[in-house]
């Protein structure tokens, strides 16, 4: 008889167990390792709360008899003074199961107090959900066109240089030249008496030999006048 409660009591956790696994990931932890929920585990149940991450809709089993221990869910202040006279909630039906609701810390004792106060007791932090933002798919890109763009006109280039008047610039007029003087006559003198003109008269063209043709002209005119001189000298004595 009893050992078709005892079958019965584990075929009952052992669906329980499935169904908290197939629901949305969660995770079965049973408190203890393969001890349980004893007085003296091989490991301790803060060592075996620290390598463990414990999440939002997880659950935990206390496997122990009936009758002979219990667990209860505590605050903070009464898993230090392990008082059990005030519990959040109890468990005592045997191969307890809990399920956490919530993020932050869970406090465990024994329902005995001298088990409680020989290290009975188990905190466990369930980490904070973390909502993953959704993974936006990237923009389709615009639908590209064969035609070709239309190509701008490129700028005309830029010069660096000075840019040019708007109008040309007025020249001032030239002065006329002064008149060439003639050879052998005196400058020209001014009301002033001051000789008018330019302060340096320029200099002579060089005379250039006269030819054979030219001489023998001027040797002819001299010859003429030499005789029209002694005529005019020969009719003054006779008179």
């Amino acid at each position: 008889m009893e050992a078709s409660k005892g079958l019965a009591a584990l075929l009952l956790v052992a669906g329980v167990t499935m169904a908290l696994m197939d629901s949305a990931g969660a995770y079965v932890f049973y408190a203890g390792g393969r001890d349980g929920w004893v007085l003296h585990p091989s490991e301790s149940y803060g060592d075996w709360a620290e390598r463990n991450r414990f999440q939002v809709a997880d659950t935990i089993v206390f496997k122990y008899k009936k009758g002979e221990d219990s667990v209860l869910v505590v605050s903070k202040q009464d898993y230090d003074a392990c008082d059990v006279s005030k519990p959040i909630r109890k468990l005592d039906g045997g191969d307890s199961v809990f399920n956490f609701d919530r993020s932050g810390p869970f406090y465990f004792i024994s329902g005995a107090p001298e088990n409680c106060q020989q290290g009975q007791k188990l905190v466990v932090v369930v980490m904070a959900v973390r909502n993953c933002p959704p993974i936006s798919s990237p923009p389709s890109p615009p639908p590209t066109s064969n035609t070709p763009p239309a190509s701008s006109p490129s700028p005309a280039p830029v010069s660096h240089g000075p840019a040019p008047p708007p109008f040309p610039e007025p020249h001032p007029p030239t002065p006329a030249p002064p008149a060439a003087p003639v050879p052998g006559s005196p400058p020209p003198k001014s009301s002033g008496g001051a000789v008018s003109g330019p302060a340096i008269s320029p200099a002579p063209a060089p005379v250039e030999p006269a030819s054979s043709s030219s001489s023998s002209s001027y040797a002819s005119n001299w010859s003429l006048v030499t005789v029209l001189l002694l005529m005019v000298l020969g009719a003054s004595s006779s008179a």
